[in-house]
């Protein structure tokens, strides 16, 4: 089965890199909000068509020629989309892109052999050096686009996408149920209970939450605007840098814990309603990123995943519990 697959991929670029990473989001942002304003002063009017396209930008604004014209173009598709789901009231209306975002981001696309790697180095369209990448994966898969995006322009990033055959994997004949948790993310019916690693991020987190805190009052005491206290902007990186690690365990938790089920079991029946906790350690976010990653791993790799209620309004207004998702399992 041939599927598209993203793997995301730590990258440093060197000075030079940098400034045309900053450059290229500029232009696609610039590009993007030219567009949407095209677009709305065309609907203000009762037209649904803008005849703007990146092409004449160009004409109008030269410094767009220095940059990726597939950027440009992906850009406007973008838009193009979002204005899709806007009209069919899957999204609300299209936002502008700031520059003061702490993500900025742009796609180009894999055109003639434009987008590869060498060893540990990622070759990108328009560059002409090429680009250090942590390949902590192997690509199987051919590429099809890649997406750089950037943290507050110092951490760089590479997402490519790939056109790859999954094989099914090997029937067991095991169903499982599985619910909610707020420790754990998911408490299952099965004695094979899958486990998060120990992490003491989170008590690191709450400790370095207090020092900026205790930071913020010293300087509000020495009367120091925020932005010129470095003792307080240093605990802010050192926050920002547990938040990141936080995620990423998160996100590697989840990507096993999802592959675990697939592999392990053909029937898995998930808890349709659950109750999420208030600053629970697993949120309903993440909850909401484990369902879209095993809805499409059991259509990769041929299992069968259903929602199951609680059987009386009485278990509705309580917490769904294992006991009972484990027998209505038995009697599925």
């Amino acid at each position: 089965m041939k599927v598209l697959k993203a793997y995301k991929f730590r990258i440093y670029p060197n000075e030079e890199q940098i400034q045309y990473f900053i450059q290229t989001f500029g232009c696609v942002r610039f590009t993007y909000n030219q567009l949407l304003y095209a677009r709305k002063k065309a609907l203000q009017a009762g037209d649904y068509v803008t005849r703007l396209t990146p092409a004449q930008l160009k004409k109008d604004y030269p410094f767009l020629k220095q940059t990726d014209s597939l950027a440009l173009a992906n850009a406007q598709r973008n838009l193009d989309r979002a204005f899709k789901n806007y009209f069919s009231k899957r999204a609300g209306y299209p936002k502008w892109k700031s520059k003061k975002s702490h993500w900025q981001s742009y796609t180009t696309n894999n055109q003639k052999h434009t987008i590869y790697f060498i060893g540990e180095e990622l070759k990108l369209p328009k560059l002409k050096s090429l680009v250090k990448a942590n390949l902590h994966r192997e690509i199987l898969g051919e590429i099809k686009s890649a997406t750089i995006s950037a943290k507050n322009n110092q951490l760089f990033f590479v997402s490519i996408l790939c056109l790859e055959n999954v094989m099914s994997l090997p029937k067991t004949g095991e169903s499982i149920g599985v619910a909610y948790c707020s420790e754990n993310l998911v408490q299952m019916s099965s004695t094979n209970v899958f486990l998060s690693r120990k992490s003491n991020s989170c008590y690191q987190l709450k400790t370095a939450k207090k020092r900026l805190e205790l930071r913020a009052k010293l300087a509000k005491k020495r009367k120091v605007l925020l932005s010129q206290a470095q003792n307080y902007q240093k605990q802010k990186r050192k926050v920002q840098k547990l938040y990141m690690i936080i995620d990423n365990q998160k996100n590697d938790y989840i990507n096993q814990l999802t592959y675990f089920l697939v592999k392990n079991y053909d029937y898995i029946y998930l808890e349709k309603h659950p109750k999420f906790s208030e600053n629970a350690k697993f949120s309903e976010t993440d909850w909401q990123h484990l369902l879209r990653k095993i809805q499409y791993k059991v259509s990769w790799y041929n299992k069968q995943l259903a929602f199951v209620a609680p059987d009386t309004k009485e278990s509705e207004e309580k917490c769904f519990t294992i006991e009972q998702l484990g027998r209505q399992l038995t009697t599925s």
